[in-house]
């Protein structure tokens, strides 16, 4: 039975990360509420297939409220452990993070996802 949940679960991880994959653009910029932030099209999806609304309004109230943070390009990366994460904010790939923060409990369905924040806009890799 637990063999039978881990396929179902990575299956739906490979669903989720396949119809992410199809973003390439977008069409309308929604705004976060409290932030000087917007995301695309995309990370509209991911909040919707993943219900990480609270992912995306965190950070965009963090960072309109942080200065020090505010940098014209960002790697957001979720990383889930036992249905822990851990979120770090880059400026670049190979570079330390700026900002590191844990969460004691999350359903955030993927082990690992990343995407960009550039110029106060959140988007998909495949969206830059």
């Amino acid at each position: 039975m637990i063999k039978q949940k881990n396929t179902n679960i990575k299956n739906l991880c490979n669903e989720l990360l396949k119809s992410l994959e199809s973003y390439t653009g977008t069409e309308q910029y929604t705004k976060i509420p409290f932030s000087d932030y917007v995301y695309t099209d995309g990370i509209k999806a991911l909040i919707d297939l993943c219900g990480c609304s609270w992912l995306i309004s965190d950070f965009g109230i963090l960072l309109s409220h942080k200065k020090q943070y505010e940098k014209p390009f960002l790697i957001l990366n979720i990383k889930v452990k036992d249905d822990k994460a851990v979120i770090t904010l880059k400026e670049d790939t190979d570079e330390k993070p700026i900002y590191t923060k844990k969460i004691s409990y999350t359903d955030f369905p993927l082990k690992e996802y990343e995407f960009y924040i550039i110029d106060k806009v959140m988007l998909l890799k495949g969206e830059y």
